[in-house]
């Protein structure tokens, strides 16, 4: 990519915060909660939107162990279809899986010379269909996700649910799913089988508390687990950061993450780690 097109991409961005600001009305908050982070940052906790509601999540993911290469913008919009049911276009990392941390997985910026397969991978069609609300809440989670859309096509089918329980200043959430390979499950490489788009088990657990009405912290850890050759391809990720609530309609957060803290095969602890900014703004 040229260095115009990344300045112009970058611009858009930037201009894209600073307007959601100007439009936001702030409002202060009576009691410190715990803000959503993974499966409920972008509704404020909630795990699926009142109908008609729409939330724009942006996060800027950049990989630390390589001098930022790769960095990528990932954008993900949610809509309350429905009041039970809330829609998703999906980009990042954390609307996927639910991990945070991941890199490169849309509007990467910095070029095939530095870490980045395509200028724009793929996306996300989502789903979240509300089960339960309370002190304990349930929804139902699942879609249609293209790790990559040029050749070779890598679909997959997303089937899970999010749970979150909070409780004055304290807050868990856990997001299992799995993710089955639709596409191009396997190539052949000198004449062996070799799995490409493997089914993967991720079963993220976050934890967080309210240090007051405006900021809350939050830690992350999980497994990932493909369900073929689990012994060399597992991962245990670790994230920690926090949450800022500027007001009603804007949060900001801020992640470290290791997404191989323990794992199979090599680039364990600290050889992998990532850096996630991320804006929430709801309309």
């Amino acid at each position: 990519m040229t260095a115009k097109k990344t300045t112009l991409l970058w611009g858009v961005f930037a201009a894209s915060l600073i307007a959601a600001h100007a439009h936001a009305q702030p409002e202060p908050e009576p009691e410190a909660k715990p803000a959503g982070s993974a499966a409920g940052a972008e509704s404020g906790g909630q795990l699926t939107l009142p109908k008609g509601r729409l939330i724009l999540d942006a996060f800027i993911e950049i990989n630390l162990n390589e001098a930022f290469k790769p960095v990528s913008i990932s954008p993900d919009i949610w809509y309350g279809a429905t009041p039970d049911l809330t829609v998703g276009l999906v980009h990042s990392a954390v609307g996927g899986s639910g991990f945070i941390g991941g890199v490169g997985n849309s509007l990467c910026l910095t070029g095939s010379d530095n870490g980045c397969t395509d200028l724009y991978p793929g996306f996300g069609l989502d789903a979240r269909y509300k089960l339960k609300t309370g002190m304990l809440s349930w929804a139902a989670d699942g879609g249609l996700f293209f790790a990559h859309l040029s050749d070779p096509m890598l679909l997959s089918l997303k089937l899970g649910a999010i749970g979150r329980w909070e409780q004055d200043k304290i807050a868990v959430e856990l997001q299992p799913n799995l993710s089955i390979g639709l596409t191009n499950r396997s190539v052949d490489v000198a004449g062996a089988s070799v799995a490409l788009n493997r089914d993967v088990l991720s079963l993220p657990f976050t934890g967080l508390y309210a240090v007051n009405p405006m900021i809350t912290v939050a830690a992350q850890l999980g497994v990932v687990l493909p369900l073929e050759d689990a012994g060399d391809f597992y991962s245990i990720p670790l994230s920690i950061g926090g949450i800022y609530h500027v007001n009603e309609s804007i949060n900001a957060t801020l992640a470290f993450s290791l997404p191989r803290l323990v794992g199979g095969g090599s680039q364990t602890g600290f050889d992998a780690r990532s850096l996630t900014l991320g804006g929430t703004y709801a309309f």
